[in-house]
């Protein structure tokens, strides 16, 4: 593997005090030593003369870009290559993708590598392609320093090449939202900032076939959107990666009586490999998806298929679920390579199957996915594909699917240990999971994790934990960097501090601490949690708070700088990154209030309604019309709907929006349902009353 980039590590104690003063550059590159002086921004010129290859030019004008986003004033252009101050040099011609022959994970994927040479005249760069000529200009972005009219280029030397060949992210387009297609390309921008290559497009039936035209209509994408995402991906050297259920998860389209038949269960998940029918669907699928995605791989899925499992041993003792897997398994592999196709699939069958992997067809490279911060978990899978001596791909994910802001150190560790155990064994890629199966959980605040994961995966190594925050928040937003930290910070430790009060009984991920936020929080097994946990509730307020503090004070600085992040387009789309932070930064909030006000409710009225009238104020605390506890939580339900609609509507397209929405229409009904029988008891009783029964048994609070 790359030993240079193992070498960076060791190279930041042999810097100079100068060179520790610099940026810090993300990814780490394998070399990088820094001279005297600078070279003024002012002074930059470039040469961008017409007949250039597409991804040469492309790259040229993405270094105007970052240029004048930084100094908000124009690169110089010269007619003549000899005369300007950026000069590069390109070794070969095409090579825009990562192809499936890069499968030797001994040796450095020299498609990537540049050098980078900057002194007080001139900038230098020499690169291998067009890729390379891509990653140093993302590279340059991050050297520099200052702004507007002070901006320069330090003097410095830099080599570098990737650790591994294939760095990618999957993003979920199956089970929660459907991303804007201008959402995934500014995903893809934000990606490419940290040298990713591949985007895996997880789909079960979220794209538009021909021939399917009742399936999910009006929740899916078109050939002709998936296209423009295919090429914008290109320009930016990242391959566009079909993963597509061909087995199990195939619930939305089994659902429909009229491909009812093709499933093993009844309504269920997976299809049945011994209906013939099933094999004529899936050729024509993949005809479909191989003639519309371009790249040489495609992830066929083929995980958890514990219906035909359940099936075998508790309706059909007739059945071999293993043969089963293995036949579909099988005949997807030889269909896809007519076609060309490498194939991807996951191995966590191994676990129903211990000798799966013998039996794996030998030109579908597995891929090993654990999603936990778990050596053993991990090795579990990992063992059987080393006895094997397969070559494989590994695959951790970011711990938001169950979460309203993702679980950081849970997500950090389950990357650090895949990486680590990836790179141990000579993995051939790595891949960042997003899944989406609480449906409601934001996109956006998953950035962060999904930039860590890219990061370690061009290195080889995780970047330092501690100051990682800090040195992501200054590369994507430099202009409210230390706002941004902050609120990052603050998020992080406000999850954590709620993981300790929820998650407890809703089993693993997807539960999280997401299911319970919408819980009857006046169950007498929440009102001992409020009871319990009164100080790390408290704790999630306090830091939600200071985190929504420094969100709007990001905001309204942003709205007036120059400066813009490495999104496509700058402040805009940063203000509606930042309102969705905003958004769950109130949910995270409200999540513990419910249980902090329920808590409350139940003890202000029996300290002063049980045994004795104590004092009369007890309705007005609770119920008063502009001011009580429950009017508190009716008029945050209701304004969290619309700012939450609102941002919703900046990320993804409508579906499912409505089914979301409707989770704050039952909270408010809860509130409000309470409110009216306080409002009856107080008509029906004496002011002099004494209540028999506590809160809870009185009211019996209920959706």
């Amino acid at each position: 593997m790359k030993i240079c980039c193992y070498l960076a590590i060791l190279s930041f104690f042999f810097l100079s005090v100068q060179a520790q003063q610099h940026p810090t550059l993300l990814p780490a590159p394998c070399q990088i030593q820094y001279g005297r002086g600078s070279l003024p921004l002012s002074k930059l010129s470039l040469s961008i003369p017409s007949g250039l290859p597409a991804d040469v030019s492309f790259a040229l004008r993405e270094l105007e870009r970052l240029i004048r986003s930084r100094t908000d004033i124009p690169v110089r252009t010269t007619v003549s290559g000899n005369d300007a101050t950026f000069q590069y040099t390109v070794s070969k011609k095409g090579m825009e993708l990562p192809d499936a022959t890069m499968t030797d994970a001994g040796n450095a994927n020299t498609r990537e590598t540049y050098r980078i040479d900057i002194d007080g005249r001139k900038i230098r760069v020499a690169a291998a392609t067009g890729a390379g000529l891509y990653y140093a200009v993302q590279t340059l972005g991050q050297l520099i320093e200052g702004t507007g009219r002070e901006a320069s280029l330090p003097a410095v030397h830099i080599v570098d090449s990737p650790a591994l060949a294939y760095r990618g992210v999957m993003m979920d387009f199956a089970h929660g939202s459907l991303l804007t297609v201008a959402e995934i390309k500014r995903q893809i921008d934000f990606l490419a900032t940290w040298k990713a290559n591949q985007y895996y497009f997880y789909n079960e039936v979220s794209i538009t076939l021909d021939g399917y035209p009742t399936l999910n209509d009006g929740a899916a994408y078109s050939k002709d959107e998936i296209r423009s995402i295919i090429a914008y991906a290109r320009e930016r050297h990242m391959d566009l990666i079909p993963f597509v259920a061909f087995y199990g998860h195939l619930h939305e389209l089994i659902r429909n009586e009229q491909y009812a038949s093709l499933a093993i269960g009844k309504y269920g998940h997976e299809l049945d490999p011994r209906n013939a029918a099933v094999d004529t669907l899936l050729k024509n699928w993949i005809g479909q998806y191989t003639r519309l995605f371009n790249s040489p791989f495609i992830h066929v899925g083929f995980d958890e298929t514990w219906e035909t499992n359940r099936i075998a041993h508790d309706v059909d003792s007739s059945i071999h679920s293993e043969d089963l897997w293995l036949r579909q398994l099988n005949f997807v592999q030889q269909e896809l390579k007519k076609h060309g196709k490498t194939v991807l699939a996951w191995t966590d069958m191994n676990s129903f199957y211990p000798d799966i992997l013998s039996k794996f067809p030998k030109e579908v490279i597995p891929v090993i996915w654990e999603y936990a911060p778990d050596t053993a978990a991990l090795y579990h899978y990992l063992n059987p594909v080393l006895k094997e001596n397969r070559s494989f791909f590994i695959q951790p994910a970011v711990s938001g699917w169950g979460h309203v802001y993702p679980a950081s150190d849970y997500t950090y560790d389950n990357i650090d240990i895949c990486l680590q155990a990836g790179m141990e064994h000579r993995t051939l890629g790595f891949i960042t999971s997003v899944w989406t199966d609480a449906v409601e959980p934001f996109i956006r605040p998953s950035w962060p994790f999904m930039a860590y994961g890219c990061i370690g995966a061009w290195q080889g190594y995780s970047p330092e934990r501690a100051s990682f925050p800090g040195n992501y928040t200054a590369i994507a937003y430099p202009a409210v960097a230390g706002e941004m930290q902050q609120a990052l910070s603050c998020l992080a430790k406000a999850g954590d501090f709620l993981g300790r009060c929820l998650g407890k009984n809703t089993g693993n991920m997807p539960g999280g601490t997401l299911v319970e936020s919408w819980l009857n929080p006046f169950s007498s097994y929440y009102l001992k949690i409020a009871k319990e946990h009164i100080q790390d509730l408290r704790s999630v307020r306090r830091l939600s708070e200071e985190a929504e503090g420094h969100l709007i004070e990001a905001r309204a600085k942003l709205s007036a700088s120059p400066l813009t992040g490495f999104g496509p387009v700058g402040r805009t789309d940063d203000s509606a990154l930042i309102n969705s932070l905003l958004v769950s930064a109130r949910l995270i909030n409200y999540s513990a209030t419910r249980l902090v006000w329920a808590r409350t409710i139940c003890e202000r009225w029996n300290e002063s309604m049980l045994g004795k009238k104590k004092n009369d104020f007890v309705f007005y605390d609770i119920s008063y019309t502009c001011h009580g506890l429950l009017v508190d939580l009716m008029n945050e339900t209701g304004e969290l709907k619309e700012a939450y609609g609102k941002a919703w509507l900046t990320e993804s397209k409508p579906y499912r929006l409505n089914t979301i929405l409707g989770r704050f229409d039952v909270e408010y009904g809860l509130w409000q349902k309470l409110a009216l029988k306080i409002q009856t008891y107080r008509i029906e009783h004496e002011k002099d009353e004494v209540a028999t029964r506590s809160f809870e048994e009185t009211f019996k609070p209920d959706f």
